[in-house]
């Protein structure tokens, strides 16, 4: 166990962003935190990191960390080997020459100013830099933001090899097609709550669809209703009617319809 969040709240004003929410991650493990906007994600990575205070909670955190916030902003008027070269003097177990050659295979510019960077490119040289870091976890918020899908693959390819070696990661995202391919605990999370969080394979096996006579109840997350019918997301023990295999962007989409 490398991270340990018990009864984790924070409150602003009189919103609960997040909200008494607990859960353990594995040392090599890629834990995936996904919801919609606005579900606590963000804040609970803040929370995790010290950067912001939570009104309750305990975190046992047993490692280093590197962090890519939500927000991918650098100093727009440096170029990209100056950022590099800050970086190297500020943070500590940073591996200069590995953040060059990552930035070289993206193909990231170094005389390039960052204020002329693309979406793409900005979250690229930020990942380049979080990666240079030597941590035992890294905490990922949409590392994938503004990415095309072959530089995604590449990410993604880059955050599994990490797991391989016994790194942990920790991250968010909007696109479950990414988290299908790559994560092995999923947690979904909802107005502050964690409402379901298992092994993803597991997951997908949990959940079926259930098609029923429009107007009967299930034990379940109704999912959508058709002219005559109701579809359900309901565990395979409470299933009835028409059965069907439930994908996980289905199953993710029910879950969240259900809590709101």
């Amino acid at each position: 166990m490398i991270l340990k969040v018990e009864g984790l709240s924070k409150s602003y004003k009189h919103k609960k962003a997040v909200d008494n929410v607990s859960f353990e991650v594995e040392e090599g493990c890629i834990f995936a935190l996904l919801g919609p906007n606005g579900a606590g994600k963000t804040t609970t990575i803040k929370c995790i990191l010290g950067l912001r205070k939570p009104d309750s909670g305990k975190i046992t955190m047993n490692g280093s960390f590197a962090y890519l916030p939500e927000t991918k902003e650098l100093y727009r008027y440096l170029t990209i080997e100056k950022m590099v070269e800050i970086s190297s003097t500020i943070t500590d177990n940073f591996d200069k020459q590995r953040a060059y050659e990552i930035l070289d295979d993206f193909q990231i510019p170094l005389k390039e100013k960052v204020a002329n960077l693309s979406h793409g490119m900005l979250t690229q040289t930020y990942m380049a830099i979080v990666l240079a870091q030597k941590a035992e976890i890294y905490f990922m918020d949409e590392p994938t933001w503004g990415l095309d899908p072959i530089m995604r693959n590449k990410v993604l390819e880059m955050i599994r090899q990490l797991s391989y070696n016994s790194g942990t990661i920790f991250y968010t995202s909007h696109i479950l097609a990414e988290v299908e391919k790559i994560a092995d605990i999923v947690a979904v999370m909802v107005k502050g709550k964690i409402v379901e969080m298992d092994h993803l394979d597991n997951l997908k096996e949990k959940y079926v669809l259930c098609v029923v006579p429009k107007g009967k109840k299930l034990n379940g997350f109704h999912y959508k209703s058709t002219g005559a019918e109701d579809v359900y997301v309901v565990k395979k023990e409470f299933a009835e009617g028409s059965i069907e295999p439930a994908t996980f962007d289905v199953i993710f989409e029910a879950l969240v319809k259900g809590v709101r």
